[in-house]
């Protein structure tokens, strides 16, 4: 068995306030210790070949400790690429080259970008962050970086899409990902919904994109899917997730979602501080094959149509997290407090155009 690469949920530190985000600013920051990251990378080398990683966050770069982690990917002959928002982006280019090995085995970075104009980009990330990914655009032009754009998709987007591709191939991108929002068991769900009908013609709008646009596009697994089992990456094994906790779970779109009850999370399989990856990764294969099995009950009992239909909501049901159904969002909210000063409710003009109190700063 061969794991092509594991995905690291390494900080839940970040400097933006987006809409659809989980990240909860009124909790300590976690980050992911940098002597487990190491451990895991040689246990994944060692029994399964593993040799590439992802790195994601939260804000990747901001792990207080992120030249000591991307050593630990050199040291251990790993390549790498992350997902960011951008921000400080030459501070974190002068920060790899410091030691050439670090940029050199990055293979691209995934930039953010949630509108193809400023405007719409800035209602959903925060004023000024369209701007800063233009200069990291600039930047990974100038340095021969490869990059790829993601966006997702919801409510306050979905009309930039074709325009979205073509922006993303004058840029000079890879590759222009397209993801779908999941809820984030607040009031902002509300802004955010797009309905099952709605999202089968995005799948159609994106399949015509494909074969009209220069640049390669693709579309995640959250997508309305025409068969009723529908076996996504994760359910294979391959690659591996790493929570922010230093758990292993199911899936990157679990990591950090609210769960129903007060039992443990159906979706983590061990902890990897005291449990070997190999053991920790034969319980994710139960987690897998239970998980199929609900499947397959819920396809005996016709739960094929609407949102059944949608593999990732689907799945985020079933696990007892926030799913959407039939005009919104169901399933717990979001446990803990998630806002606190700059992020209180009433605070940016989409919490307002959510019936959430009024908007102290509409340029937000």
């Amino acid at each position: 068995m061969t794991i092509s690469w594991i995905a690291f949920h390494i900080t839940d530190r970040c400097q933006l306030n987006c809409d659809h985000c989980l990240r909860d600013p009124d909790q300590k920051a976690v980050d992911l210790p940098v002597d487990l990251f190491r451990r895991i990378l040689a246990q994944g080398r060692a029994t399964f070949g593993t040799d590439h990683a992802a790195l994601t966050g939260g804000e990747p770069t901001l792990h207080p400790e992120f030249e000591a982690l991307i050593d630990a990917l050199v040291d251990e002959g790993y390549t790498w690429h992350m997902i960011s928002n951008a921000e400080r982006f030459d501070r974190v280019i002068e920060s790899l080259q410091k030691r050439p090995e670090r940029l050199a085995a990055l293979t691209r970075v995934s930039i953010s970008l949630d509108g193809a104009d400023r405007e719409t980009h800035d209602s959903i990330r925060g004023p000024g962050s369209w701007d800063t990914v233009m200069r990291a655009v600039t930047l990974c032009t100038a340095i021969e970086l490869p990059f790829y754009l993601q966006i997702a998709i919801n409510a306050r987007n979905v009309h930039q899409i074709d325009a979205f591709g073509l922006l993303a191939a004058q840029l000079g991108a890879s590759k222009v990902s397209y993801g779908l929002t999941f809820p984030t068991g607040t009031f902002l769900d509300r802004n955010l919904y797009l309905s099952p009908d709605a999202w089968r013609r995005v799948a159609r709008q994106l399949a015509r994109l494909q074969d009209v646009l220069a640049v390669p596009i693709d579309w995640s697994a959250g997508f309305p899917s025409d068969k009723a089992f529908h076996s996504c990456a994760p359910w294979s094994g391959d690659p591996l997730h790493v929570d922010v906790q230093g758990r292993l779970n199911l899936c990157c779109n679990h990591s950090g979602v609210p769960t129903a009850g007060d039992g443990p999370p159906t979706d983590v399989a061990a902890d990897l501080r005291d449990t070997d990856l190999v053991d920790a990764w034969s319980r994710m294969l139960d987690i897998v094959a239970e998980t199929q099995r609900w499947r397959v009950r819920d396809i005996a009992a016709g739960k094929t149509e609407g949102w059944d239909a949608f593999p990732c909501n689907w799945c985020m049901k079933a696990h007892g997290k926030p799913h959407w159904a039939g005009d919104g969002a169901e399933g717990p909210s979001a446990g803990r407090e998630r806002w606190r000063g700059a992020w209180t409710p009433g605070y940016k003009a989409s919490h307002h155009d959510a019936g959430v109190g009024a908007p102290k700063d509409d340029s937000a």
